[in-house]
């Protein structure tokens, strides 16, 4: 005889289940993702589908291949020498099907060069052609796109056989094929940059003497910057991403486990745990609610990084 008691606390049971696997989220870290090749010093964005990890270099040297990663199938893609070998520069999307990749070192024919070149990557058509050069070629500058510009921001350059930090801000227009200066940052640096709602902010960074715990936000509006709560320390070498209304920070040259959170709505950094695995001349994307932190190393002369860690902030 079927016992409707006993029924009744099955069915009650596995609704439990379900809707306790309904609102858990996605394990932090994720084993299923990683790079083809491994590498640090590369860029990595997103056109709200694809992930496209670009270049960098690793122990066999510069890259110049394209990884185009499709995260919730798994499927990968590598484009083989398709880009300028080159590392420290960065990428940004333009909303449409173009990826613009600037600055950092290249090498080509065994010579090392600061790049000046602007390469353009065509998401549809997978061909490579090529944009306005920058006005002078910087190794770690950061880039964002905003309103139909690419703004690139300090970076190091070359100056009688040393490398000096840049505070310079440079503004390539797309539709006037035109590169002009904006206001130079406040301090001078290899940075980061991201945006949030129609304004750039830069984490952090080195001035070729120490890190810094600067934390300053542009206008490109006024054309202003303004200095916001300085970070708990210095940092570089490290990645940036935007998740709602928090900006989470990756990696460290020092403190290679180093991540901390800043909240826009009470204006605080704070130090967190999110079981993120050291590294620092990485990239990170967020694609939807999700981010990913894309290879690295943790020494110059490694161990390069091949493993894609995911959070779901």
């Amino acid at each position: 005889m079927i016992n409707s008691k006993n029924i009744a606390l099955s069915i009650t049971t596995l609704l439990l289940i379900i809707l306790a696997g309904c609102s858990s989220k996605p394990d932090l870290n994720s084993e299923s993702l990683s790079l083809s090749t491994a590498r640090y010093g590369h860029a990595a964005v997103n056109d709200g589908s694809k992930i496209y990890v670009l270049a960098g270099a690793n122990k066999s040297g510069f890259l110049s291949d394209i990884e185009i990663i499709e995260p919730l199938s798994g499927k990968k893609e590598v484009l083989k020498n398709r880009l300028i070998p080159r590392r420290y520069f960065s990428a940004v999307w333009d909303g449409k099907h173009s990826i613009y990749i600037l600055g950092g070192v290249s090498i080509e024919d065994k010579k090392f060069r600061y790049e000046k070149r602007v390469e353009v990557f065509n998401t549809i058509t997978h061909e490579v052609s090529f944009a306005q050069p920058l006005p002078a070629p910087t190794r770690i500058n950061s880039a964002v796109f905003l309103n139909g510009s690419v703004f690139v921001f300090g970076g190091g350059y070359p100056s009688k056989r040393q490398i000096k930090a840049s505070p310079i801000v440079a503004v390539l227009n797309i539709a006037q094929k035109k590169w002009v200066r904006a206001a130079d940052m406040p301090t001078a640096k290899t940075t980061r940059a991201v945006v949030r709602d129609g304004l750039i902010y830069v984490v952090g960074g080195y001035d070729r003497t120490s890190s810094l715990d600067v934390f300053e936000r542009f206008d490109p509006q006024l054309n202003k910057w303004e200095s916001l709560p300085t970070m708990p320390e210095g940092i570089s070498a490290h990645s940036l991403t935007i998740v709602k209304d928090k900006l989470f920070v990756f990696g460290n040259y020092n403190n290679l486990n180093s991540t901390y959170s800043y909240d826009f709505l009470t204006h605080e950094w704070e130090l967190i745990d999110i079981g993120y695995k050291a590294s620092r001349h990485n990239a990170t994307t967020t694609l939807g609610d999700t981010t990913y932190v894309i290879g690295g190393n943790t020494g110059g002369k490694g161990p390069f990084l091949d493993y894609i860690q995911v959070f779901n902030l």
